[in-house]
């Protein structure tokens, strides 16, 4: 190891550690106040319509601004702890002098990215005029946190180290894109001439994706390159899309039910519908195994995270289960395919996502998500079946107990109540996607704390200032992601694969077909928000073109995108499973592959026959 350069040592390493953790801090203090705020507007709003007859023109807009300042603040929290989305596809075979000039030019594409992001947002700052429309603020106010947001996440990349040596690189880094950013500028664009932006911007895109560069910022980074040479988009521009990328009014959603999912799993609600599951199918033969499928089912119409449904039923559930004779690794594999199913049912996160990206409606989305949902709920139990009996695992037991049916149902009937809530008020039109997730916070929060008195003070603010980073993360991918299709659409790419399509396809199954195989094998390397945001733009237009009912796109998209979480080398359901339960990964994705198969024949079914998607909400309507 070299020396110690003279005026640096242990106490610099201190510093910095401090320092960063003061950081730390003040950022995790200002999403939870911006959460706060977001929750307590559109709170305000709905008591105000509901309860007393009125109606707050302000809060739509506010909720949404505020949305951007969380969205920009939580980027730079995100840098702690790597928490930014990353194709971790090498990692394993890379060491030594290689892993460090990976993580050089990670650094580097990172800064890059970071410093074009606060040259654009200062440039907005001082060039936007006018006020809002119902707040009547300056404009200028909507981008005022971007460059902040920027001065900390390079604040993070400089200080943010295992050693001396990691603070100084990180430093030079940052240094050095500053002062080689313009050259580089003018260098890039030179080379890039008049070449397609949209092919720059892929081939961009993905080296920054097997060099292990975030996802989110090597959109945003491959953007800035493909736009250098065209200037069909300045850096200004850019920015102020990726702005208008985070401010729809229908993303709130995706806090508000992160946020009820955190609070539900800190109060402990996760546990009583495994116990209400348990009653009702646990007689079954694999019973525990076949409660952990049919809880996740439950999970579905209240959490609407996969992630979250993995780590809580993997604490609760997996231990369990290897007492009653269960394999580890079969353990963890039912507890990883289970944790599909949130993402089916409403309130979904993919769904929502898909709503925001595709312009479709987010209650007819969540209605079709609802059958299919079953459907592989139903065949996922089928398979423990079958591997129970293979294995013989957990008989079957004498039968349904009435009083324990009706003890734990007692139990679970105000949390299973907010499914049905959010059903009718999204189908019915009394609320909208981001109304009815500020109420599922509100009933989630009033459960834990005062119902059930499961919930402290303090797990409430750990887990709001854990979502509001987590919300902001997702607004980020999802902001970044509306230049990057910008690019897509301005040079026509849409109409060109349309135009390419024609010859070889005549019927809108045919493109299902070849849209399954593409998001199949895309599912294997990416994870399902940027799979959704990086294909939609480019799918969707092409496919209703051919008649195919955007909404049921949707559900094949999600269910694709759900199928890759279990396979290698990304499968992250499956490394949540392993990392909590240290099991090896290798061997949970070897006890996937039955669920695969079967899931797969549901997907075939999804795919073809549309009803099973779309018969709920026309039998509704």
């Amino acid at each position: 190891m070299s020396a110690v350069p003279p005026g640096f040592g242990p106490a610099v390493v201190a510093k910095a550690g401090r320092a960063v953790r003061v950081l730390d801090q003040a950022v995790g203090f200002v999403c939870l106040v911006l959460l706060l705020a977001i929750i307590v507007t559109v709170c305000a709003g709905v008591v105000a319509r509901y309860v007393f007859n009125a109606s707050f023109t302000w809060t739509e807009e506010f909720g949404s601004l505020a949305f951007v300042w969380l969205t920009f603040v939580g980027v730079a929290a995100g840098h702690r702890d790597e928490q930014h989305v990353a194709l971790s596809l090498f990692d394993a075979n890379v060491t030594g002098h290689a892993r460090v000039v990976r993580k050089v030019i990670v650094d580097l594409v990172v800064s890059y990215t970071t410093f074009w992001l606060l040259y654009g947002g200062v440039e907005l700052v001082q060039g936007i005029g006018g006020t809002s429309t119902a707040l009547g603020w300056p404009n200028a106010l909507k981008y005022a946190l971007v460059p902040a947001g920027c001065v900390c996440s390079l604040l993070y990349i400089v200080l943010s180290g295992d050693s001396l040596r990691a603070i100084v690189r990180s430093a030079v880094i940052v240094a050095l894109a500053w002062i080689t950013l313009s050259p580089l500028q003018s260098g890039i664009g030179y080379l890039i001439g008049e070449s397609s932006p949209s092919l720059v911007m892929a081939l961009v895109f993905l080296a920054c994706l097997l060099v292990g560069v975030p996802i989110a910022f090597s959109m945003l980074f491959c953007v800035f390159i493909a736009t250098l040479g065209t200037q069909i988009l300045p850096v200004a521009a850019i920015v102020h899309t990726v702005v208008g990328g985070a401010s729809s009014f229908v993303l709130l959603a995706i806090p508000f039910f992160l946020t009820a999912g955190y609070i539900m799993n800190s109060a402990g609600l996760s546990a009583r519908i495994i116990d209400f599951a348990s009653a009702l199918v646990g007689h079954f033969r694999g019973g525990l195994a076949q409660a952990n499928v049919f809880h996740s089912v439950m999970l579905g119409g209240i959490c609407g995270s996969s992630s979250a449904d993995a780590a809580s039923t993997t604490k609760i559930l997996v231990p369990e289960m290897i007492k009653r004779g269960y394999s580890p690794e079969f353990s963890c594999a039912v507890t990883a395919v289970g944790s599909i199913l949130p993402n089916c049912f409403p309130p979904s996160l993919a769904l929502l996502v898909y709503a925001a990206v595709a312009e479709v409606s987010v209650a007819q989305l969540f209605m079709a998500g609802v059958v299919p949902g079953l459907l592989l709920g139903a065949l996922m139990m089928l398979t423990v079946h079958w591997v129970s009996v293979k294995r013989n695992y957990e008989p079957a037991s004498a039968g349904i107990s009435p009083a324990e049916i009706w003890r734990t149902g007692l139990r679970v009937i105000p949390t299973s109540m907010l499914a049905i809530v959010i059903l009718g008020l999204l189908r019915f039109g009394v609320a909208t996607a981001t109304e009815v997730g500020a109420i599922a916070i509100l009933w989630v929060f009033l459960l834990g704390k005062f119902f059930y008195r499961s919930l402290s003070w303090r797990d409430t603010w750990r887990e709001l200032t854990e979502s509001a980073v987590q919300s902001a993360l997702i607004g980020f991918l999802i902001a970044v992601s509306a230049p990057f299709a910008w690019v897509l659409i301005a040079e026509g790419m849409p109409q060109t694969l349309l135009k390419w399509a024609t010859p070889f396809f005549s019927e809108g199954w045919q493109l299902l077909i070849l849209l399954n195989v593409i998001m199949l094998i895309a599912g294997t390397v990416l994870e399902l928000l940027p799979m959704i945001l990086i294909l939609v733009p480019l799918i969707v237009p092409v496919l209703v073109k051919f008649g195919v009912d955007p909404v049921q796109i949707g559900i094949v998209i999600v269910i694709n995108g759900l199928l890759g979480s279990l396979t290698p080398p990304v499968g992250i359901l499956v490394f949540i499973t392993a990392s909590i339960s240290r099991v090896k990964a290798s061997a949970i994705f070897r006890e996937c592959n039955p669920f695969l198969v079967t899931c797969g024949i549901g997907l075939l079914l999804i795919t073809f026959i549309p009803s099973i998607s779309l018969m709920l909400w026309r039998l509704i309507g």
